[in-house]
């Protein structure tokens, strides 16, 4: 799975930069997961079902008319990384766009405000100007969405992979033969259990240290 970073300064057009990659990434088959990183306190406030429930340790989910809200009760989430977010909510995505997170040591495209030169910031491999036009390489202007999806698509081709592990809040680099085989030897075991529909299988396990 790959992590991009969208990050740019206040009102630099970030959020409008996000939904128009989702979209076109959707269209050339890709699964994206989207992360808006903030400084803010999203879950919510004590005095609601919700928030108590997180203050009493619990995770809850809001279940309301055609969606769903997830909430953790997660102290440390300041302390999380990026791989570990990805990997609990978007384990199945070809890759996630993060937007913010500027210090993160992610790879980014910067979209820049009116009159600003590139930044000294860790990751940025393209530079998204919508007043602008690009250089047909690493700059791109605002009429040239297609061109930055593209390019974008091709970094984070489709994994083929039958089967992805994921262990300490990252994804183990399998060869396509060990997914196959870890896959297959689940599969194998599942097939004589009632009730196993067709298609994706997730499987669970507990943290426990089983290779010590």
């Amino acid at each position: 799975m790959r992590i991009i970073s969208v990050s740019g300064f206040k009102d630099s057009g970030k959020s409008t930069l996000c939904r128009a990659l989702l979209e076109r990434l959707a269209e050339r088959g890709l699964k994206v997961g989207y992360v808006k990183r903030t400084q803010e306190f999203v879950g919510s406030g004590a005095d609601t079902d919700s928030g108590a429930a997180c203050a009493m340790g619990a995770d809850a989910l809001l279940w309301g008319d055609g969606s769903f809200r997830y909430e953790s009760a997660a102290k440390d989430a300041n302390l999380a990384t990026p791989y570990e977010v990805a990997a609990r909510f978007f384990p199945d995505a070809d890759a996630v766009l993060l937007e913010g997170g500027k210090d993160l040591a992610l790879p980014k495209i910067w979209v820049l405000r009116e009159g600003e030169e590139k930044p000294d910031y860790p990751g940025i491999f393209a530079l998204y100007d919508r007043r602008g036009t690009g250089d047909g390489a690493a700059v791109y202007g605002g009429g040239e969405l297609d061109r930055l999806a593209s390019d974008l698509a091709e970094k984070i081709a489709p994994d083929q992979r039958s089967t992805r592990v994921y262990a300490g809040g990252r994804e183990m680099p399998l060869k396509g033969f060990i997914a196959d085989f870890v896959g297959g030897a689940i599969m194998g075991m599942l097939r004589s259990l009632k009730g196993l529909e067709p298609g994706g299988v997730r499987v669970y396990i507990r943290d426990r240290d089983y290779f010590s």
